[in-house]
């Protein structure tokens, strides 16, 4: 029997106005959905929190396997003896890695042989697309569907699939599948509405309405005409009305499809879409956080070093880097093992996530995705407070606090992120594999000019990550929920530091993480120990000069009254760099020089104590 896609054929059928639907799975609940079994590797299928296959978030999600087999994700059994005219619909999104699995759809009628309706052998990566595939006949009580594929499952990095249905549809069915609204807005700033529509009917579309209303508020229209939206086919639009919200608080923005082809849609269930908008006062300091997944052992990793100091070196006010380690000598088991949840779509190494959301997993992708996030507005600031480090103990303690500026309904939480420069060993375990030696692949920061295996005693890691706390999805319970506009919380770690780490190469991170979306709110590394400290300096004449300094450093102040001063500089990580005491012997006015030819470049605190008083200058290190 032969099945065209309906795309092309639709016009040649005739089918009723009603609407009837026998399956449709989002992949939403838990897994395995209710009555659905995966046969021939069924350990592969799993649901993955990503829209890679066009739908909404979670999806299902095949994993390559190293055999040569079928496997099959199979719906529950279907009555539909009663149905006409019905349809296969589905999102798919396949991650090519090399030739070999054809992917497809087939049906059943009881325990007879699976009966192919749509199926691709992939040359290349493929979608996101939807397939719709016409069910002509399948008129019995017993029905399954299944989605497979099959031939060498190795060759294939990874296949997302949702929202698979089987219905009747109706006439003029348009679904409003996507608004895109940031869910935190300036005061008083403007934007348009942007959003997608899709087909989902016979008939093509050729006009529809896009309305919104703001709290139930009077709606606005924009018309949209001269188109032409096939069954399965999408269209993005833009409501060409701005938005202006003066006022601060929450709104719910309500966007709605109508007078679809000038007519009534016959399915209004799919026709709207809610956005929570929060208007703030002000924008919170973002930096972006990037994961790297890499390793030794990993040829192409080599890549991933270049890109990530390269993200260090242009953008170290804002950009925060991560190497998570895998099966070498600096992996954190816990954080490794989270990796194929934290990176969206996670294919292999090397791969990196920006704020853990999908868009830009190549490590020379690692600048678009930072333009993609940095000005994304964040609900809170994120500030590390209260540090202390105990040389003696090697205890560290600091407390991380965020003033929310958006109400904030979703559980969100506190996390830290340890991480270690410089870090170097002796044995071949730590030989960094190469595979841009010998420049066949082009330039890559050096590499190319290494050889294939570099001695270890040549390589010295950066942004690796010890550890990760108290989950590598943060710390439960450490934000509470919800969180009102303007509120401040902080909550306190402490964390012993092994012998082998060198205090002086750590950095830590704090971060704010969505555990609904998974994504990664704001974060920073700057430890601000001395924020709340008047700045006193005035009242010894405290100056600094030159500011920034390369080789020396000037200090000049009034001694006070006790004639004793104890001088700390400090960098931004809270270790004392150096410390000095000054004893008056009767000159009042000080000058101190410092050498700075052991430091490097960066920002440090000045801090000098007398009698219980103390006084701050901010130093910058720029040789």
């Amino acid at each position: 029997m032969k099945r065209n896609l309906l795309l092309i054929v639709w016009a040649l059928f005739y089918l009723s106005a009603f609407s009837q639907s026998y399956l449709n799975e989002d992949f939403s609940g838990a897994w395995m959905p209710e009555g659905w079994i995966a046969e021939g590797v069924p350990n592969q299928w799993s649901r993955s929190n990503s829209n890679n296959a066009g739908g909404q978030a979670p999806e299902a999600k095949f994993s390559w396997v190293q055999q040569n087999t079928t496997s099959r994700l199979i719906s529950p059994v279907m009555d539909l003896t009663e149905a006409s005219d019905l349809i296969l619909s589905f999102r798919h999104m396949y991650d090519f890695y090399s030739n070999g699995p054809t992917i497809g759809a087939a049906f059943r009628v009881g325990e007879g042989e699976w009966e192919v309706l749509w199926q691709k052998t992939p040359t290349t990566s493929v979608g996101p697309e939807q397939i719709m595939v016409e069910m002509a006949g399948v008129n019995q009580s017993n029905v399954q569907i299944c989605l497979f594929i099959s031939g060498n499952l190795y060759n294939v990095n990874y296949w997302y699939i949702d929202d698979v249905k089987v219905e009747t549809p109706f006439d003029v069915d348009v679904a409003l599948v996507k608004v895109d609204v940031s869910p935190y807005i300036p005061i008083n700033s403007s934007f348009q509405l942007k959003g997608m529509v899709v087909n989902e009917g016979i008939n093509p579309i050729t006009s529809f309405d896009v309305l919104y209303s703001i709290n139930q508020g009077e709606a606005v229209t924009y018309h949209v005409s001269g188109v032409n939206i096939t069954i399965g086919q999408s269209y993005s639009f833009t409501h060409t009305e701005e938005i202006t919200l003066t006022e601060l608080g929450a709104y719910t923005i309500l966007t709605t499809i109508d007078n679809v082809n000038g007519t009534i849609d016959q399915n209004p269930d799919n026709n709207s879409l809610e956005s929570l908008v929060s208007v703030v006062s002000f924008i919170p300091t973002k930096k972006v956080l990037a994961e790297e997944a890499t390793g030794t052992w990993c040829g192409w990793c080599t890549r991933g070093i270049c890109f990530m100091d390269y993200m260090a070196d242009t953008y170290p006010d804002t950009w925060i880097g991560v190497a998570v380690h895998n099966d070498d000598p600096m992996v954190y088991a816990p954080y490794d093992a989270a990796i194929p949840n934290i990176i969206p779509g996670f294919m292999g190494y090397p791969q990196v996530t920006t704020d853990r959301t999908p868009g830009d997993d190549d490590p020379s992708l690692l600048e678009a995705g930072y333009e993609r996030r940095i000005n994304t507005i964040s609900p809170a600031t994120i500030d590390i407070i209260n540090f202390h480090w105990d040389p003696e103990t090697r205890m560290v303690s600091f407390d991380l606090e965020s003033e929310f500026v958006a109400l904030v309904q979703e559980e969100l939480r506190f996390g830290v992120i340890i991480t270690e420069d410089s870090l170097w060993g002796t044995s071949s375990q730590w030989n960094q594999t190469n595979y841009y030696a010998g420049g066949a692949y082009g330039p890559m920061c050096g590499f190319e000019s290494m050889p294939q295996s570099i001695l270890a005693s040549e390589m010295h890691y950066d942004h690796v990550a010890r550890r990760i706390l108290d989950t590598p999805f943060g710390t439960e319970g450490s934000l509470p929920t919800p969180i009102e506009s303007g509120s401040i919380h902080s909550y306190s770690y402490t964390i012993d530091i092994p012998d082998t780490w060198r205090y002086e190469k750590l950095s830590f991170i704090g971060f704010i993480v969505n555990t609904v979306t998974g994504e990664i709110l704001n974060a920073n590394n700057v430890i601000s120990n001395y924020l709340n400290v008047p700045q006193k300096q005035e009242e010894i004449g405290l100056s600094v000069y030159p500011n920034p300094a390369q080789n020396e450093l000037n200090i000049a102040f009034e001694m006070p009254n006790d004639g004793i001063v104890d001088m700390y500089l400090i960098n931004m990580i809270g270790k004392t760099m150096i410390e000095r005491t000054i004893i008056n012997h009767g000159a009042k006015k000080q000058i101190i020089r410092l050498n700075t030819d052991e430091l490097i470049n960066g920002t440090y605190t000045l801090m000098i104590q007398s009698a219980g008083q103390q006084y701050i200058k901010k130093i910058v290190i720029n040789k």
